[in-house]
Order: C-alpha cells, then structure tokens, then sequence
C-alpha cells in the first residue's frame, strides 16, 4: 500500500508508515524502521511535521504520527477537491471547443488520423477514456497497435466489459493463440468467426475507431466516428459478435497442446504451418492428430472437426 497517491514521496510514506508502527520514536529508530539512511530519514520526517501528518513530542526528542483519520483524511479531501475543479475545466473546455465554429463541431463527428504513433496513441486514449464497454473487431496482422500497447485488463480492472472478435486469419499469425488466451484469462470475452469485415474498436458505443480502408492491410489513414455514426459501427459489431462462436478456455477432456492444434487446422494451416506456428515436427503433430481421432473415435479429419466443434474442445 502506497500513499504517494497523495502527493508524499516514496521516503515521506516510508516514514510515516513506520511511524504509525511505532510508539513515539527517535531519528535513529524510525530510519531503522523505514529502512532509510539518516539523512533521508531527517528529511521526511522534517517535510511530514511542516505538512502535519507527525509531529515532535514534548522533549523535542521523538516523533510520533499524526493520527491517519485526521492527516489522511485532510489530503484525501483535498485532492478530491483538485480532482473535482480538473473535471469542471475539462467539462468547460469541451463544452468551448465544440462551440467555437461549425468546422470543428463536425471535426468531432468525423476526425482522420493520420500516422502510426498518432492512431496508437489515439487507440490508447479510447480504450483509457472507456466507462462501460469496449468491443473490438481484430483481424490480420497488428499493425498501428501491438498486443503491448493494449490496456484491456486495465480497463476491466474499472469494471468495463471488454468483446472481442477475431478471424481464423488472425489466428495464423505467430504468437496469436498465446495472445488471445492472455485476453480470455484477463477476461476477455473473445469469439471467432470466419472473416471479420475491418478492424475496429467501439468504446462506450458512442466513439468508434476504424481504418478508412477496411479492406487493405494498412490502418493508415484512420477514421474516428463519433455520436449517430458510431451507431453504424455499433450495428456492425452486434452482428458480426452474433455471428461469431465463443473462444473458450481449453477444454479441460483434452491438453491445450492439442487445443491448439485443432484451432490451427480448424483455420485452415497445413500439418507443415502448424507444426511451424507450435514449434514441433510434421510427425508429432499427425501422432497427436490420430491420437485425438482414437479418442473421438473418428476415422476422418473431417469427422474430427465436427467432432471437436460440437464438444466444446475449440
């Protein structure tokens, strides 16, 4: 537990949480205690007395803390005063920007962003800046925004529910499968269809980012659509997410090397790309392939798909 949140340092909340551990304390016993050297040590303790948070007791010789209700409580007041008065001059700087002139209320319906490091950094913005949802289309190669820069377990941690939906394509791309079961474990709602029309992130159903050319590998320029025209891209979400089939955590009956291994070919690699994506000989994955068909008790690859579809092993 950290309060620099409040505005302390690292060596004032060393400080003083040693303080409020310990009865009335000399110089010497509370460096000890916060692990501090002496001069550090002074210090903070000199900063925490001048900001009342401890203070000298009658001998001039000890320091004790200042109660944490109190202290605290009078930091905590304050910075959600600060916080309060940078809301209302952001809500007032909203409100000035959309009302300058015409062009730049409709610059707030339709903006293009243009650049790799300019539609990241945009991309992060809206993910941060969710309150509610965040519903993602991933398909392809990533280009602008790589796995790293995703915030989504950030933003389900504010308890914002975040959708996404991946092609079989996406799936093919080193490193994806590892991906998407980071997503589910942080938990992601992730499902699979078969093509994904564009790439697209839709926050809050109200902004909406996607490339301007859906069809193309690159994402620059992008296009963010705000208000009635995000509605179009909320549209396109909820149907593609009906359409697609859950991706779900492996399937306990059979081990996640197989899982895999079944994802892969359901997505159309050869036994030579899968064997390529997972690190394995073409031999180790058709032994494990005729094992699964043992167990499923098919005589075809084909028989096996179907077989692993309708019992949830993929």
């Amino acid at each position: 537990m950290s309060l620099e949140e409040l505005g302390l340092t690292a060596d004032e909340d060393a400080v003083y949480q040693a303080l409020v551990r310990l009865p009335a304390a000399r110089r010497a016993e509370v460096a000890d205690a916060a692990a501090l050297p002496d001069h550090r040590a002074d210090d903070a303790l000199r900063l925490l007395v001048d900001r009342g948070l401890a203070a000298l007791t009658a001998d001039g010789e000890r320091y004790a803390a200042s109660p944490p209700a109190v202290a605290l409580g009078a930091e905590l007041a304050a910075q959600r005063e600060r916080l309060l008065r940078a809301e209302l001059t952001v809500t007032r700087l909203v409100e000035a920007y959309r009302t300058v002139d015409v062009d730049r209320a409709e610059r707030d319906l339709v903006e293009i962003v243009h650049g790799t490091a300019a539609i990241r950094r945009r991309h992060l913005q809206l993910q941060l800046s969710a309150r509610s949802t965040i519903d993602i289309l991933s398909a392809g190669d990533p280009r602008a925004v790589a796995p790293d820069d995703s915030q989504e377990v950030t933003a389900i941690g504010r308890s914002v529910r975040v959708r996404a939906v991946v092609d079989r394509t996406f799936l093919t791309e080193p490193g994806a499968q590892d991906q998407v079961a980071q997503s589910v474990e942080g938990g992601v709602e992730v499902r699979v269809v078969d093509r994904v029309p564009c790439k697209l992130i839709l926050v809050d159903g109200e902004t909406a980012m996607l490339p301007l050319r859906c069809h193309g590998e690159d994402v620059d320029p992008t296009v963010v659509l705000r208000d009635g025209l995000a509605q179009v891209a909320a549209v396109l979400f909820e149907q593609v997410w009906t359409q697609g089939r859950p991706y779900l955590d492996p399937h306990p009956a059979i081990d996640v090397l197989d899982t895999h291994i079944l994802r892969l070919l359901l997505a159309g690699l050869t036994d030579s790309a899968v064997a390529g994506q997972l690190g394995m000989s073409v031999r180790t994955v058709q032994r494990r392939l005729q094992a699964l068909m043992a167990r499923a008790q098919v005589t075809t690859r084909l028989q096996l798909g179907w077989h692993a579809k309708h019992h949830s092993w993929v």
